[in-house]
């Protein structure tokens, strides 16, 4: 009896460290630095969201806006399943409709008769709407920290190949701070914000 009644009272005192599965219905914000994207610095936003339809679908969306010498715009939304792997890590994809739109502005010097130098400028804008597959893993480490990878493909004239690291980690009970590393068509760049789990 008094084993059963220990095992009991660990099993209750153990128990606000035992780690829920990730959510899938969250709204989240944060800044983003890309240090040297096509050669440049890009500084912005990014906000995106989730929301659970039910145990295994759920839909998504976002939006990434950065600013330079280079202006990128990215927005996706679409539908994505969910696999629970165990009571703390799930695996998901999810197809997406995207639309990327990126402006450069081009500047060169030109020589004016009298040996003067004019310095002109335009932009040059390029964009594009492609369907777009998304997917990776998330996993709860312990019911403070949650850490994820995914990858995405982004088809059509602007296609590129893009990966993330992701951490959250719970500030309040329904607030996380978020953190991320994100390799964009071959550039680098780190996000920092708060995610609002609901």
């Amino acid at each position: 009896m008094s084993s059963r009644f220990f095992v009991a009272l660990l099993a209750v005192l153990a128990m606000p460290v035992w780690a829920q599965g990730p959510s899938f219905s969250y709204a989240e914000a944060g800044l983003a630095l890309y240090p040297n994207f096509e050669s440049e610095p890009l500084l912005g936003a990014q906000v995106r969201g989730s929301q659970a339809l039910n145990t295994q679908w759920f839909m998504f969306g976002g939006l990434k806006a950065l600013t330079g010498d280079i202006d990128v715009t990215a927005l996706h939304g679409g539908g994505g399943y969910r696999y629970s792997v165990d009571h703390r890590t799930d695996v998901w994809g999810g197809l997406t409709l995207e639309y990327q739109d990126i402006e450069v502005e081009r500047c060169r010097s030109v020589m004016r008769p009298g040996g003067n130098f004019v310095r002109s400028c335009a932009s040059v804008s390029s964009d594009d709407t492609a369907p777009g597959l998304r997917g990776g893993i998330r996993r709860q480490l312990h019911r403070d920290l949650e850490i994820g990878a995914s990858a995405r493909y982004i088809t059509g004239d602007l296609d590129y190949l893009g990966f993330t690291g992701t951490a959250r980690y719970r500030w309040q009970p329904n607030v996380s701070v978020l953190a991320e590393a994100d390799y964009y068509d071959g550039n680098f760049g780190v996000i920092g914000g708060l995610s609002l789990r609901f």
